[in-house]
């Protein structure tokens, strides 16, 4: 999607807010340097936002179709219909443009449909009981979709549904999969699976052929593991005997995340994550180390922590922030 703000005009009101530029001339300033969103970005970004939402609200019509008039409607003519919409879907993505938002739309709008198919195939037929099967079968043929779009919408889509089929799957413990991860330890099986698929998206971003468009989705892959991880940190913290290898396994996941993205690139979204991540450890450390002894006082230490580490966390992110769009001269 367009953003309404461009990187010009956002330099342009930072010089403002820093005293470089004086307020009764800031509108000459963005006229001057086209700073300005034209009427053309404005079309764009209302024409994508119609656009999306008329795919979504479509497809959802469509599921909510089916449902209401389950009784009234035969089997054929279920089948039919959603297959049809897939055919015309598959027709329009032909006619469209290459590397379009409409093709990516049309593309997202059959992945919501091949979902739909497999609904009304289970629903139709009582396949199985258990749903983690048809989020599977989902997930697995939006494959090449999202291979084919280079979108990470797709891939966005891709990735709830597989960390969908997983929850589901350990909601039934099925099979070697219940019996290795319990209840608390099933974290670490979701921080496997995001951490694979950021790892997936980052070789499609950095491969020859460009297989992704941007780093959105190896971003929120790795915001999701991050988010695992601290969930791991904090059992490891107040169950050590139990979980103490989980503690090494979450120490080589930070000085992993902090070469990666910091030394070798400086990624301040995954960073901002590390920062939360590092200060729940922190607090969760010395509130495990003092719990003999949790009033009023210790309260109001953690409290001071957390607000004075929140701060130099903010600090560092702003410096890095800077530093990656070259206004490091800027303070």
């Amino acid at each position: 999607m367009l953003g309404i703000m461009n990187e010009k005009r956002q330099q342009i009101l930072r010089w403002q807010q820093q005293g470089r530029i004086d307020d009764n001339v800031i509108d000459q300033a963005l006229s001057v340097t086209k700073a300005n969103n034209s009427p053309h970005q404005w079309y764009a970004f209302i024409s994508q936002s119609t656009l999306w939402l008329g795919a979504l609200s479509i497809a959802f019509g469509v599921i909510f179709f089916f449902a209401y008039n389950w009784n009234e409607i035969s089997t054929f003519t279920k089948f039919s219909l959603i297959q049809g919409l897939m055919l015309f879907s598959l027709f329009f993505y032909t006619q469209s443009k290459p590397s379009s938002h409409s093709r990516t739309a049309l593309l997202f709008f059959l992945a919501l449909l091949i979902g739909a198919l497999f609904a009304l195939f289970g629903q139709t037929y009582q396949t199985g009981k258990d749903p983690w099967q048809l989020f599977l079968l989902w997930t697995l043929f939006i494959t090449p979709i999202a291979l084919v779009s280079k979108s990470s919408s797709l891939w966005l889509l891709w990735l709830a549904l597989a960390n969908l089929t997983v929850y589901l799957i350990l909601d039934v413990h099925y099979g070697l999969i219940g019996l290795l991860f319990d209840n608390n330890r099933n974290m670490l099986l979701y921080a496997l699976l995001n951490l694979l698929a950021a790892i997936l998206f980052e070789l499609l971003y950095y491969s020859k052929y460009r297989l992704l468009t941007n780093r959105i989705t190896p971003q929120v892959a790795l915001v999701i593991t991050m988010i695992c991880f601290s969930w791991v940190s904090l059992y490891s913290i107040f169950e050590f005997t139990k979980h103490s290898f989980d503690l090494l396994i979450y120490l080589l996941w930070m000085a992993a995340i902090y070469y990666f993205y910091r030394i070798k690139i400086t990624d301040v979204l995954v960073l901002s994550s590390w920062v939360i991540s590092a200060i729940v450890f922190i607090i969760g450390f010395i509130a495990k180390s003092i719990d003999h002894d949790f009033g009023g006082a210790t309260l109001l230490l953690l409290s001071l922590l957390t607000i004075g580490l929140s701060t130099a966390g903010v600090k560092w992110l702003m410096k890095l922030l800077k530093e990656s769009k070259g206004l490091g001269e800027i303070s």
